[in-house]
């Protein structure tokens, strides 16, 4: 028999393929500014200047017209790595106020880009935030596996089913009465069925999954996410059901 392919699982595959290699770049990045972020000290405290005035002392703040040392090194260590993904123009196109504040929120992005000084409470929050932003991505690259795992498992099994439906087609070519096309009818019945339980099992697991928590993506369904652009959304229920189509052609020709 012609070797069974499956165009809307082979496209998916590809679709997880290329998301894991995004994320696992940036998963990388984030790590290696982690460990520039380790070499970079905070600023000291500010010390205010006490000045006598009038018979009393008066708390005056030296004022920092230029960036540290250490926040100009932050922010080089941050473009050098994160935004030095080879995919990062192309999949984000975001200015460092931008990108810092999808990854650590405003507040970090606000004294990043136009603060003066690396507070120890701001290196703290970059460190706290790289560590959650790496961990994130291995947590959704989890994620992307189990769901390579689910397609190919489905691919497999429509294999099989599809093998056997061959097969059961040129069957019914061949058969010469009707108790022949009956029994072949109740062997695709028996894949229709099997066909059947693979396309619930696969939207029992779709309903209780989701992105999570990664960051820019809150709420959004795992399908829609990656398989947001393809006719079919769900491409595993729509190989299920390609399959299901098939066998119910052949189940039509058993009535004549």
């Amino acid at each position: 028999m012609p070797e069974t392919t499956h165009p809307r699982i082979e496209r998916a595959l590809d679709v997880l393929d290329r998301e894991r290699r995004l994320l696992t770049d940036e998963r990388r990045a984030f790590r290696r500014f982690q460990r520039r972020l380790a070499t970079i000290e905070p600023s000291p405290p500010s010390s205010p200047l006490a000045v006598a005035s009038g018979g009393e002392t008066v708390a005056l703040s030296t004022g920092e017209p230029t960036p540290s040392d250490g926040l100009r090194a932050v922010r080089t260590a941050y473009r050098e790595t994160v935004m030095a993904t080879r995919h990062f123009d192309s999949e984000y196109d975001e200015t460092l106020r931008q990108n810092v504040t999808a990854e650590f929120g405003a507040d970090v992005a606000t004294q990043i880009v136009d603060g003066h000084r690396l507070t120890p409470i701001l290196h703290e929050s970059l460190e706290t935030g790289s560590q959650q932003a790496a961990q994130e991505r291995t947590e959704f690259l989890r994620v992307l596996d189990r769901e390579r795992e689910s397609l190919c498992a489905i691919r497999e099994a429509l294999d099989e089913c599809e093998r056997e439906a061959h097969e059961l087609s040129q069957a019914v070519t061949d058969a010469d009465d009707s108790v022949e096309l009956g029994r072949i009818d109740d062997r695709l019945t028996t894949l229709k069925r099997e066909c059947t339980d693979l396309a619930g099992a696969r939207q029992t697991r779709l309903h209780k999954r989701t992105v999570g928590s990664f960051s820019g993506i809150e709420g959004d369904s795992l399908v829609d996410f990656l398989y947001g652009e393809f006719e079919a959304t769900c491409p595993g229920l729509a190989a299920i059901t390609d399959c299901l189509a098939s066998i119910q052609a052949i189940r039509q020709r058993c009535l004549r």
